[in-house]
């Protein structure tokens, strides 16, 4: 049976007085990589819970702004968007041109 999901990501960088190159990207290595590197961060977050809140004010201020964000929640976030995404075939999710450079992500 034909599945109409995207299996690619392809990156595609262009300067325009030079060769360009395209880069696929697997969608099943991305969602492995997605999936490793959340596991890591919830690892991470456990491991702050542990460290003592410093002193200073300013690594104080730093440290209290990174354990009140889910690095884990994000890139699960972006994880279930990209997976929503690979239901569209040929959607062109980047297409930017900047002086002589062109970059182009889209899924094939």
């Amino acid at each position: 049976m034909w599945s109409k999901t995207a299996m690619f990501l392809m990156v595609r960088v262009k300067v325009q007085s030079r060769w360009g190159f395209m880069l696929p990207v697997p969608l099943r290595v991305m969602d492995e990589f997605l999936e490793a590197l959340t596991d890591l961060a919830r690892v991470g977050e456990v491991a702050l819970r542990y460290v003592p809140v410093p002193r200073e004010e300013s690594s104080r201020k730093h440290l209290f702004w990174v354990k009140a964000l889910s690095p884990s929640g994000i890139i699960s976030a972006f994880h279930s968007v990209l997976k929503d995404l690979r239901r569209h075939k040929g959607l062109e999710v980047v297409d930017v041109e900047t002086g002589d450079v062109r970059v182009k992500v889209h899924l094939k």
